[in-house]
């Protein structure tokens, strides 16, 4: 991917200066809190050392060569810069790779043997041409007159070509025998295990296994090893998709679980981790975009997970969340950040593309990832393969974000003739003349919409059956009479109704129930009272400025509202 050979920062600087010259602007609603700005952080790690809890990030970006800063904090939101590890890399950083990078990544830190230990990545970006080092010191407390770190050296190493991992991303785990282990790894082979010699925190010369607990299809990322041990479990919080693109970034974090520490490691629905699987934890949202390089960090009583986020309202900087985590029925679920957004609801809402003349919904085929064809799928409304954030990227124009994949829904390869397919891959509908994904909402009356591509020829989505093909594969066609291209946008579970101006926003949660043609009762999803007071239909179909219309049927009555995640 040609994000696996830019500098992250020039990543950020330009997807930040896109960002503030309005290529992508970002749905707002109305501010629902004051709160004091996140600070800046990338790949956090987090611990608690007397009253205060401190966080190591990756290299500061508006801050050039500042390795490994420093923050702390009494209540998780307050945060004073203390510092920094290095004022400049160890030398011998610059002797294996060859080059000194801007910044080191992704620290990891634990409490090991009565000092603080501090595991860190090197690399040259984009490459395997990387390391991870180690450095210690007894306090964390920088007023101490025993604070100083002390590089220890390097840990592990990668070599394009020889291993078939990258050596970044390093997490210290204990587990529940005592024994440590270094889990590291990203593109290139996903993640890996190797246990170290307790004596010196770098790898053991008696186990020189190298384990395997996550991996995905190319070109699908995961990084970001977070291992927690939890009533008899050890869980492994990764983040898949794709960092360091400012606002459009698609991190999100995913959670599998195992007896053992060195796996094997299962989603909730019982795939492996090796397999592609993982539990999704937490997406972006709001302000919050691409969360994701979260640290799962245990205090005492409490358990929070410390990760990074892209502000959509602050041109993408990269900034810090610490949000709580909690646990019911053996898994866990990751909460609002303690620093809440300023925004009401947890981002768009999932709708469901119901096809009119067969009243069935358009689906990611075989819940695929990359490549995978769109179709005509079984009715499942709770099954996320068929489950559609139709979200807004600007200039009038929205994307089709698959719930369980993550991936887009886009003229295939940008083939834009009549009967192309339509098929998913990560959003890359920023980059310059590549308007492949991106579609806007033509609505046909009665609750009814095609959605139009914006390339050339402007055609639409269409069922392959209905246009002389044989299959129940969704293509573009030039727009037509057919009803086959018309859909109804069904809003998935309970929703929040905002009007956009509003400045008390009504955070009660409704409920869509389908009720015949494009109409549907809404309902109070705690009361059952409905929507508007009295019985009534309803449509709903998208603008193409991110809001929906909301018209009650048989009246003149018309909202505008934004249609949100409760």
């Amino acid at each position: 991917m040609l994000w696996k050979t830019v500098p992250r920062v020039l990543v950020v600087l330009l997807t930040a200066t896109l960002a503030a010259a309005g290529a992508n602007p970002v749905t707002s609603q109305a501010a629902t809190a004051v709160r004091p700005p996140d600070p800046i952080a990338h790949d956090p790690t987090m611990a608690k050392e007397g009253d205060y809890y401190y966080t190591i990030i990756t290299g500061d970006s508006g801050r050039p060569n500042t390795y490994l800063p420093i923050k702390r904090s009494k209540d998780l939101v307050h945060w004073d810069e203390v510092g920094s590890v290095f004022a400049q890399l160890p030398s011998w950083v610059t002797q294996e790779l060859g080059t000194t990078p801007a910044d080191a990544w992704a620290p990891d830190l634990a409490r090991v043997g009565g000092k603080w230990a501090l595991y860190y990545a090197a690399s040259q970006f984009g490459t395997q041409n990387s390391v991870i080092g180690l450095a210690t010191s007894p306090t964390l407390d920088p007023t101490s007159p025993d604070y100083h770190w002390t590089d220890e050296g390097e840990v592990i190493r990668s070599t394009a070509g020889v291993e078939d991992y990258n050596a970044i991303d390093p997490e210290f785990v204990a587990d529940a025998d005592g024994s440590a282990w270094l889990a590291f790894g990203s593109f290139w082979g996903g993640i890996k295990l190797r246990r170290l010699d307790p004596a010196t925190g770098k790898l053991s010369t008696s186990d020189t296994a190298v384990r395997s607990l996550a991996s995905r299809v190319a070109p699908d990322a995961e990084e970001g090893a977070s291992i927690v041990r939890h009533g008899g479990y050890y869980y492994l919080f990764l983040s898949f998709d794709f960092c360091c693109r400012g606002v459009e970034s698609d991190y999100r974090m995913v959670v599998g679980r195992a007896t053992s520490v060195t796996g094997p490691y299962v989603d909730r629905g019982g795939v492996p981790l090796t397999g592609g699987g993982g539990t999704e934890v937490l997406r972006g949202y709001n302000e919050f975009i691409g969360t994701g390089g979260g640290d799962v960090v245990s205090t005492g009583r409490s358990t929070y997970l410390v990760n990074h986020y892209y502000d959509a309202t602050g041109g993408g900087a990269p900034r810090l969340n610490v949000r709580p985590v909690s646990w019911r029925d053996g898994w866990p679920s990751v909460g609002d950040p303690l620093n809440p957004s300023r925004s009401v609801g947890h981002g768009d809402a999932y709708v469901r593309l119901i096809e009119r003349t067969s009243g069935r919904p358009v689906v990611d085929v075989g819940c695929g990832y990359e490549g995978a064809d769109l179709a005509l799928g079984a009715d499942d409304a709770a099954d996320p393969c068929q489950q559609w954030q139709y979200g807004y990227r600007g200039n009038g124009t929205s994307s089709l974000l698959n719930r369980f994949s993550n991936k887009v829904g886009e003229v295939a390869a940008c083939d834009n003739r009549d009967g192309g397919r339509v098929a998913q891959w990560g959003w890359i509908g920023f980059l310059p003349n590549n308007d492949c994904q991106r579609w806007q909402a033509q609505p046909t009356g009665g609750g009814w919409t095609r959605i139009q591509s914006v390339l050339t020829g402007s055609r639409v989505l269409d069922v392959a059956h209905c246009a002389g093909g044989s299959t129940d594969a969704i293509v573009v066609n030039t727009r037509g009479d057919a009803s086959c291209q018309e859909f109804r946008l069904q809003p998935v579970g309970p929703v929040l109704l905002v009007d956009p101006g509003a400045t008390q926003p009504d955070c009660r949660a409704w409920r869509f129930t389908p009720a015949g043609g494009a109409e549907y009762t809404i309902t109070d999803a705690a009361s059952g009272r409905p929507y508007g007071g009295t019985p009534a239909h309803w449509t709903l179909v998208p603008r193409t400025d991110g809001t929906w219309t909301l018209a009650r049927v048989g009246t003149s009555t018309v909202k505008t509202v934004n249609v949100l995640i409760p």
